[in-house]
């Protein structure tokens, strides 16, 4: 008769393992042993295995707990973002950069912008005497590159040009700065100054975001032959960036607007049609994206009235002119009216 083993439990197996490196002091060893959990989605033995590297203060382990709620877990920690194991952490060690720039990130993701840049300014600012009392993480060029990123990402694209200046006079040339100084360049209407970035940065490295921001400083140029030549670059690579409708939105709609300046209207109907089904697949839009379509809308009621363009996507568009609804409304109201004085 065969014998059944008893099924191996190691979700205790591996928590009675960390703690007896625990036991032994071994923290970085047993906060190894939490990572992999991690790494294997057990999150229950993970948590568990950091609670208990927290009660033994060991610092590290209030920090991973704080980026696990940063980053994995699906609700933030009901929208906390770890900040509270920052706090912590920065109430014990007050001088900390990684936990500046920590907590930095959580404020950001809370939408208090503000605060947010007033601690990776203290990082900055403080960061040669900090880094005496416990070695960072990342750099001090890159604690000011991180303050730009997310001055962009807030779409304060004046104030990330500027540090982008300051930060061109203290560090060398890097991929990062000519990326971000050519899109910022552009954003700020500097748009002749920005295709020397863009140019710089697309010799390093063929990106979409340098590509669009390219093709907008010729859109903006009025050289616009060549802007459709990086925005259909752009298109051919759009899955890459599927998740970013704000960045796909624009180098389709703008493609559309660039065959109507270069007189290729039938171009124009098709590059309008997938921007405005795409745009209709999300529902309620962001305004910025409302206007755009309400703009692809209009652009296309407006060339279809012309009459010598054939619609050949018709059938798959689901955008309809704003008179040809008035009409169906109108057809709608009086058929309703007709069934209810016949008795439905």
């Amino acid at each position: 008769m065969r014998v059944l083993k008893k099924p191996v439990d190691i979700m205790g197996r591996e928590i009675e393992k960390a703690k007896k490196l625990i036991e032994d002091a071994n923290y970085k060893d047993a906060l190894k042993t939490a990572r992999k959990r991690h790494g294997k989605d057990d999150i229950e033995s993970y948590l568990t295995i950091l609670d208990l590297l927290i009660q033994k203060d060991y610092l590290p382990a209030l920090e991973e707990k704080g980026m696990y709620y940063q980053y994995y877990d699906p609700s933030h920690d009901d929208g906390d973002y770890g900040e509270k194991y920052f706090d912590e952490y920065l109430k014990k060690q007050p001088k900390s950069i990684n936990a500046l720039c920590d907590k930095s990130m959580s404020l950001f993701n809370k939408s208090k912008i503000d605060e947010s840049l007033k601690y990776m300014d203290t990082a900055y600012n403080r960061y040669d005497k900090y880094c005496k009392v416990e070695e960072p993480r990342i750099s001090k060029k890159e604690v000011k590159m991180a303050k730009i990123e997310l001055l962009i990402q807030a779409k304060k694209y004046r104030e990330a040009l500027d540090e982008l200046d300051k930060y061109e006079v203290k560090y060398d040339d890097d991929k990062k700065l000519n990326l971000y100084k050519g899109q910022m360049l552009q954003k700020n209407g500097k748009n002749k100054e920005a295709l020397i970035y863009l140019e710089k940065s697309l010799d390093e490295e063929t990106t979409l975001t340098a590509l669009n921001a390219k093709a907008d400083a010729e859109y903006e140029l009025g050289q616009y032959k060549e802007a459709l030549k990086d925005y259909r670059q752009c298109i051919q690579y759009e899955k890459e960036a599927n998740d970013n409708l704000e960045l796909t939105t624009n180098f389709n709609y703008k493609a559309a607007f660039c065959c109507v300046e270069l007189g290729d209207n039938q171009e124009a109907i098709k590059h309008l049609n997938k921007t405005i089904n795409k745009l209709n697949e999300h529902g309620r839009l962001p305004h910025d994206l409302e206007k755009i379509y309400q703009k692809c809308s209009f652009e296309k009621d407006r060339i279809m009235r012309q009459g010598d363009i054939k619609d050949e996507e018709f059938k798959k568009t689901k955008f309809i002119s704003s008179k040809y609804a008035i009409y169906a409304l109108i057809v709608i109201i009086i058929l309703y009216i007709i069934l209810k004085i016949i008795g439905y």
